[in-house]
């Protein structure tokens, strides 16, 4: 019994001091999206808590509504077709992961005119570079937000070897004037790879 009223009041605590730091953010005109990507704790499972300010969870006509009129692009490998899907799904949780994986995946919503894409380019070479350089020369084809990321497949194919990081490291240096380009008038984020366990698979 204890332990559950402590539980209880440590989760009030928690509750009151995040909400009094996400007003005081909001009072003095702070950006929070800072600490919504640098530091926080997951809750339990699947719940991320940034510190000093509070998680909304969208519900699906709020996401519509945030998103009406976006193009939302996700660049990369399985992982980051994990983040599209997850992603999609707050907008229609009825969409399937079917078709090949391998390939692009498009997503529209036409009532609330919201485009998201999934473009497969596992890795970081001269095909995702040209897929970038034209969202820098078409203003009409960039989007708003774009997720990218790749890695494991570079990992994977060369065995983690040492040149294949130093073709790994050019090849994204060649790539980085791009995404400084278009991070000028759109959303970037580029994911980087966690640590592989040897035991894992790559899809």
């Amino acid at each position: 019994m204890a332990a559950l009223a402590y539980n209880l009041g440590k989760r009030e605590i928690n509750h009151y001091f995040s909400v009094r730091s996400a007003k005081v953010l909001a009072l003095a005109g702070n950006d929070s999206c800072e600490y919504l990507l640098s530091s926080g704790r997951f809750l339990g499972e699947k719940v991320w808590q940034p510190h000093s300010c509070m998680m909304h969870n969208y519900k699906i006509s709020e996401a519509k509504n945030c998103l009406v009129d976006k193009y939302i692009a996700f660049i990369g490998d399985s992982r980051i077709r994990q983040l599209f899907y997850s992603f999609v799904k707050i907008i229609n949780p009825q969409f399937k992961e079917e078709g090949n994986k391998h390939e692009n995946i498009p997503f529209e919503d036409k009532i609330a005119s919201v485009k998201v894409d999934f473009l497969w380019h596992p890795e970081v070479n001269g095909s995702m570079k040209q897929c970038i350089k034209v969202w820098t020369e078409d203003s009409a084809a960039k989007p708003h937000v774009i997720v990218a990321g790749a890695a494991t497949w570079s990992i994977k194919i060369h065995n983690g070897s040492n040149e294949a990081l130093s073709q790994y490291k050019m090849n994204i240096t060649s790539i980085a004037p791009l995404l400084e380009k278009l991070a000028k008038t759109s959303d970037v984020y580029w994911v980087l790879q966690e640590c592989n366990d040897p035991h894992e698979r790559v899809l």
